[in-house]
């Protein structure tokens, strides 16, 4: 019996979890990922000063200039991301889509040159290459739609999660 209430608490402590996270993602896509880059932001830059720390005031002897770079590089990005996190979730998507028409013209190229199948494969590269550029011309909105589907699926699963502590909860008055 008292295994079912723990349970029943943890599903609904989680369904709960779920259901914030997953609304924030749905309605306030850019500004939650934007946020969350922030974290990471000022994760990077505590642990670009714990390394240098490290490096320079705990650490005797020889110091490794790998390190002392692995550092400094970890305080720009997480300057970046701390200060300017639209530019970091607009330009992965951006980088996305031009590895997809890059990849894409290749495949055209090569489908050109295939003896068999050549319709379906120019198709299907045609499409990669129209993808690419669709997110290429609006990287945020193709991060904001990802962002929001990201959100309807924790929703989803909070609804789960609650319809699960309903039967967990009957089956404990049992």
């Amino acid at each position: 019996m008292e295994t079912l209430k723990k349970l029943f608490s943890n599903i609904v402590f989680t369904s709960v979890l779920l259901l914030v996270l997953g609304g924030l993602l749905v309605f306030a896509p850019a500004e939650t990922l934007q946020t969350y880059v922030r974290v990471i932001g000022v994760v990077l830059l505590v642990g670009a000063a714990l390394g240098l720390l490290l490096e320079f005031v705990i650490k005797n002897g020889t110091r490794s200039v790998w390190a002392v770079v692995g550092c400094c590089v970890a305080a720009v990005c997480g300057l970046v991301f701390l200060l300017a996190p639209a530019f970091v979730t607009g330009i992965l998507p951006f980088l996305f889509g031009v590895v997809l028409i890059v990849l894409s013209a290749f495949d055209l190229l090569s489908a050109l040159q295939l003896p068999f199948g050549r319709l379906l494969s120019i198709l299907l590269s045609a499409v990669g290459l129209v993808l690419g550029i669709l997110i290429v011309s609006n990287p945020n909105a193709l991060s904001t739609f990802i962002t929001r589907l990201i959100g309807i699926a924790l929703l989803y699963e909070a609804v789960v999660g609650f319809i699960t502590a309903a039967f967990v909860k009957s089956a404990e008055k049992r």
